[in-house]
């Protein structure tokens, strides 16, 4: 009995992946965070209410926290039982992909093709392997199943599955704030299908519309109580944020083609005498060539279209243009968004190989030796990108190796000090966070944890220049004045470190208020917070 190749591409999949239930839990890179919350690890009837109640690490994904408690539930801290829910979701998706496919591209080599690309491209390894990124698993699930059931939509006129589109999508939704893409999703799939710009066709998008705006004004609002959102017109001029924006795509399509050096950290770029360095507008050559291979499709033109908006919509609210995170780009980023782009590669191939009989065979053969050696190099890199991620060290000193910038390296060294500190490996933390200091003279969250290290061990004087340096790098960092004002009642400068505490507090540091209250009025020396 012959196997079809899909359930083929799910077991070699699998055993690709299969080597990741030997990584550890990434302490100090969220997993942690995650996974020693009392929303996870607790059990009882209000422990899902405060899920759903709270954010987590600047996010609200509800859905993803949940999975983790159960995992915590059945399993236990098992690193290989929050790895392998993962890889089970990978492969869902997988075939969720390639189901998609077959209704939209009505071929089944391209289908395979974008399916298997989908399964086994590197820049997909963080997506699956990370613990802490389940949210993308989980979202691109529902909204895949989203997807599917609009297309029954489409097909049936069925106010049932209509509702259940929408189902679908609020489920995306509480799993990740990227579903909110999903009406220009829809909108995308309407140009695919040369849908006419009628009345009904806008007001069946408002639901969606109107899920995607509240879920959007509360992941900015998790975003921004967490710090995680950076104004980029603070740093940068409407023209740079357009130049970031452009390097943003041209990043995700290089890295479709050339998966190479691939990283966990891609820093923002420093701007040094108004300009960009130039590996920034390196590989914006992508565009171009994108923009010709879409102009020259032919009949394709339309599915290349389509692919090319799917991959915008889809990726778009994690673009550099009005905020962003801490880091420019990520590799899981691409987990769903890559799905438009992976068609325009199919499409061409499917073709190749419907009409392989016509070729000579020398050319027939070159093609299928091609073929074979870049499924290979792939499979790979895949392999060698997964055990990568086996630990914090392992990952950052990857980081660090690839000497992308000296952002990147500062920030590998950075939390690689915290990793240390988190083990109490005082001397390694502080050695880490002097080197992170000697990539970026203005690294202030390197100047202060290296404060806080320093004052424990007695360098009172040290550990005042440190966070004296950060509050110089920013003057409303109010840690570092509560920190700075501790280091300043231990050198029995009281007055001083009351005027620290006070400014604190003024900036929103509520752990000032109370230590304003017992030691501005009592002879007792507070110490530096865990």
């Amino acid at each position: 009995m012959k196997i079809k190749p899909i359930y083929l591409l799910l077991i070699t999949t699998f055993v690709v992946f299969s080597i990741a239930l030997r990584n550890e839990v990434l302490i100090g890179w969220d997993d942690g965070e995650y996974l020693t919350h009392p929303d996870v690890y607790k059990t009882g009837a209000g422990s899902g209410a405060s899920i759903f109640r709270s954010f987590h690490l600047g996010m609200y994904q509800p859905l993803a926290v949940l999975s983790f408690a159960f995992n915590h539930s059945l399993f236990g801290d098992s690193a290989a039982s929050y790895i392998l829910t993962n890889l089970l979701l990978h492969l869902l998706n997988t075939y969720l992909v390639y189901r998609l496919m077959q209704q939209w591209l009505k071929a089944e080599v391209p289908s395979l093709i974008v399916a298997g690309l989908f399964a086994l491209h590197p820049m997909h390894v963080e997506g699956v392997v990370w613990i802490s990124v389940r949210s993308s698993l989980m979202y691109s699930a529902f909204y895949l199943f989203g997807l599917l059931q609009h297309n029954r939509y489409l097909a049936s006129g069925k106010n049932k599955d209509y509702f259940l589109t929408i189902l679908w999508v609020v489920l995306s939704l509480f799993s990740k704030s990227m579903a909110a893409t999903f009406p220009l999703a829809m909108l995308a799939v309407d140009y695919l299908q040369k849908r006419k710009f009628t009345g009904k066709v806008i007001l069946e998008k408002v639901p969606f519309l109107v899920l995607s705006v509240i879920f959007g004004l509360v992941a900015i609002k998790a975003s921004a109580s967490f710090g995680h959102i950076t104004v980029l017109e603070k740093d940068y001029t409407i023209i740079g944020r357009v130049v970031l924006l452009l390097y943003g795509i041209s990043f995700y399509l290089y890295k479709l083609v050339l998966p190479v050096n691939l990283s966990a950290i891609y820093a923002f770029p420093e701007v040094s005498n108004g300009s960009f360095p130039g590996w920034v507008y390196a590989p914006m050559v992508m565009l171009v060539i994108a923009g010709l291979v879409i102009w020259k499709a032919g009949s394709y033109r339309r599915l290349f279209i389509f692919g090319f908006i799917f991959f915008i919509v889809s990726i778009s609210m994690v673009l550099p243009l009005f905020w962003s995170r801490i880091f420019i780009t990520a590799d899981r980023y691409t987990y769903l968004p890559y799905v438009g782009l992976f068609i325009i590669i199919a499409l061409p191939l499917g073709h190749l190989w419907e009409n392989r009989q016509s070729l000579e065979d020398s050319t027939r053969k070159s093609i299928y030796w091609a073929g074979g050696l870049l499924l290979l190099l792939m499979v790979a890199a895949t392999w060698n990108r997964i055990q990568t991620w086996r630990d914090v060290p392992t990952l950052l000193s990857d980081v660090i190796e690839k000497r992308r910038s000296d952002a990147d390296m500062a920030h590998g060294y950075f939390y690689l000090g915290n990793y240390y500190d988190t083990s109490g490996n005082d001397e390694e933390a502080i050695k880490n966070y002097d080197l992170a200091i000697s990539r970026n003279k203005g690294y202030l969250l390197a100047y202060n944890n290296r404060g806080i290290l320093k004052g424990k061990h007695g360098n009172i004087n040290g550990a005042v220049l440190d966070f004296t340096k950060a509050i110089e790098q920013k003057p409303d960092y109010a840690e570092a004045y509560y920190n700075r004002g501790v280091a300043l009642y231990q050198q029995q400068k009281p007055d001083e470190a009351c005027r620290d505490w006070q400014k604190a507090s003024s900036l929103g540091f509520k752990q000032a208020n109370s230590v304003i209250a017992e030691y501005c009025t009592k002879n007792v020396t507070p110490v530096f917070p865990e």
